[in-house]
């Protein structure tokens, strides 16, 4: 018997932003990486620039319908004011109406805030975003 598996809110959020960051006539998004790991480049950080982290900080859930999360983006850039500019367009993609899709709502909780990596002194931003998805499942 075959149970369902439901897909994790933060690989919903990767599926969504991979296109439409590689979509975006910006340059700051030129070769962005959207992963839900860091990678394993030097003092393990990204491998690559730019990087865009997905991960998941906070969850609830009402199976089978709804899941919420509450999402970290972090980008690794070669500026701190382009990883603010490319993290602020992430979160305003998540936040931006998506027919037909398992994303239901993305709200900001926090604006992007710059700074430096202490493990890789690489610039980052980094900002919270909660999503509300409905429960798709593994096929």
């Amino acid at each position: 018997m075959s149970l369902p598996v439901p897909v994790d809110v933060a690989e919903l959020v990767v599926r969504t932003l991979r296109p439409l960051l590689t979509a975006r006539p910006e340059p700051e998004v030129a070769g962005i990486k959207v992963s839900t790991q860091v990678g394993n480049g030097p003092q393990g950080g990204p491998p690559s620039l730019p990087w865009l982290l997905v991960a998941e900080d906070g969850h609830t859930w009402s199976w089978p319908a709804v899941q919420r999360a509450v999402i970290r983006l972090t980008c690794w850039h070669r500026t701190d004011h382009t990883a603010k500019a490319v993290t602020a367009l992430a979160m305003a993609l998540l936040c931006a109406p998506h027919g037909g899709s398992a994303l239901i709502v993305a709200e900001p909780v926090t604006a992007p805030i710059a700074g430096l990596d202490p493990y890789t002194d690489q610039p980052l931003a980094t900002a919270a975003v909660t999503v509300y998805a409905r429960t798709p499942t593994r096929k």
